[in-house]
C-alpha cells in the first residue's frame, strides 16, 4: 500500500513540474483512490462509462463491452453496433498453430 501511495504522489509531482515547465498543457489531475481500485471502464472525452454504456458519434452507435467476450476477466473497449443492435467485434488476427 505504501508503495502504492509513493508512486501516486511521484507521478502528481511529475504532472505539477511538467504543468510548470509547460504552459500550453493542461493539467490533468487523477484521483488517486480511483487509480487504486482498478475498475474496468471505457473512456470518451474525459468521462468514464462503465460496462453496457451505448454513446453515439456521429453516425456510429458504440457499447462499452468486454474486449474479448470468451474471458470474465477481459478489459472494457469501445465497440460498433450493427443497425440492429449486435456488437460488431473486431477480426480476430490469424493464427499459427505449431505441432
Amino acid at each position: 500500500m505504501l508503495k502504492k501511495i509513493l508512486l501516486l504522489s511521484t507521478l502528481f509531482t511529475l504532472a505539477f513540474l511538467n504543468q510548470a515547465l509547460a504552459k500550453e498543457k493542461p493539467l490533468i489531475v487523477l484521483d488517486g483512490q480511483e487509480a487504486l481500485n482498478n475498475q474496468k471502464v471505457c473512456w470518451y472525452e474525459n468521462k468514464r462509462y462503465t460496462e453496457g454504456a451505448y454513446i453515439a458519434v456521429g453516425d456510429i452507435r458504440l457499447i462499452c463491452t468486454a474486449k474479448q467476450p470468451n474471458f470474465s476477466n477481459s478489459d472494457l473497449a469501445w465497440l460498433r453496433l450493427s443497425a440492429n443492435g449486435e456488437i460488431i467485434y473486431p477480426k480476430q488476427a490469424k493464427t499459427i498453430h505449431v505441432n
